[in-house]
């Protein structure tokens, strides 16, 4: 069975998680420092290769009023780009304070250390309400 990464997507760094292959368990893996979103949709497409990755979910940030964040419109664009060099379905997922979820449980980590467990947060909750995902598009 493939797994599913989750992706926590910065101008700077983008924080990757992947679930074991029985999609039950989410596991924060590495930050990649990205240099421009053609270099950063490769690395990506080469871990999901590596990895055996069948399905990948970006996070959105939304205000705690359900309001999607102005940077809702950049992740989609990545998330497009990223799309277009592989095959694998793309989903986007509320991330809304998995940031502050993963310095709550690694107090003291540097910004570039939390970046994948802010993606293993997200991957918890989507393996957790997977109905709520929405498609690329």
């Amino acid at each position: 069975m493939s797994r599913i990464l989750a992706v926590d997507f910065g101008e700077k760094r983008i924080g990757l998680a992947t679930s074991d292959a029985t999609a039950r368990l989410a596991t924060p893996r590495l930050t990649l420092t990205r240099k421009g979103d053609a270099a950063a949709a490769e690395q990506l497409r080469r871990f999901c290769e590596e990895e055996d990755v069948e399905l990948v979910v970006f996070g959105i940030p939304r205000s705690p009023e359900g309001i999607e964040s102005p940077l809702g419109a950049r992740i989609r664009s990545f998330a497009r780009k990223f799309a277009a060099v592989t095959a694998l379905p793309v989903l986007f997922h509320e991330e809304t304070l998995t940031s502050d979820e993963a310095a709550r449980r690694r107090p003291g980590a540097r910004r570039g250390e939390l970046d994948p467990i802010a993606a293993a947060v997200l991957l918890e909750d989507f393996l957790e309400h997977r109905g709520r995902a929405e498609t690329v598009n």
